[in-house]
C-alpha cells in the first residue's frame, strides 16, 4: 500500500502542484489577472538550499498537519518570511537563482493566501523525498555493516 502512495506522490510531483497568485501590475495591464506558481520535484541543490532555512525555524512537520487558525497565524507571524523563502526556492528550483527567490518570496507574502503558503510548504517537505532518504540513512546506521562487531574478538582482562 505504501508503494502505491509513494508512486502517486511521485506522479503528482512530475506534473507539479500549482497555485494561483494575483498577477503583477505589468501582467494585469495586459489583461492577465492571475499567474500560476508551480512546485515540481526538487533537485538536490534546491533541497540543500531549503533545508537550512527550514531547520532554522524549528517547526516540526507534524505541526503543519491540521493546523488550527490561531496556531497558523502565530506561525506566520514568527516564521512567515522563512516559509515564503522556502516556497519561493522550491518554485524556482534552480541551484543558482541569483537572489530571485527573495523577490518571489516578498511577492508571495504580499499576494498569496497564508493557508495556501503553508500547504505549499507542507507539500514541499512531504514529497521532496527527504523521508525516503532519512529512512535509508537510519537503516544503514542501525545495521553498521562496515563497523567491527564488538561481540567478536578477545576481551581485555583486568588484573
Amino acid at each position: 500500500m505504501e508503494s502505491i502512495e509513494l508512486h502517486a506522490a511521485y506522479s503528482i510531483l512530475e506534473r507539479g502542484i500549482r497555485a494561483k497568485v494575483k498577477a503583477p501590475l505589468f501582467f494585469r495591464m495586459l489583461g492577465k489577472k492571475t499567474v500560476s506558481v508551480t512546485v515540481s520535484r526538487l533537485y538536490a541543490g534546491t533541497l540543500l538550499k531549503i533545508v537550512p532555512i527550514w531547520l532554522s525555524t524549528g517547526i516540526k512537520q507534524a505541526q503543519l498537519d491540521e493546523i488550527p487558525l490561531e496556531d497558523g497565524l502565530k506561525l506566520m507571524e514568527l516564521h512567515g518570511k522563512s516559509i515564503a523563502r522556502c516556497v519561493a526556492i522550491a518554485v524556482i528550483n534552480r541551484r543558482y537563482d541569483f537572489g530571485m527567490h527573495r523577490i518571489l518570496a516578498w511577492y508571495l507574502l504580499g499576494y498569496m493566501d497564508w493557508k495556501m503558503l503553508l500547504k505549499m510548504l507542507e507539500v514541499v517537505l512531504i514529497y521532496s523525498g527527504v523521508g525516503d532518504f532519512m529512512s535509508i540513512t537510519r537503516l544503514i546506521q542501525a545495521s553498521k555493516i562496515t563497523a567491527p562487531n564488538q561481540n567478536l574478538g578477545q576481551k581485555k582482562k583486568g588484573s
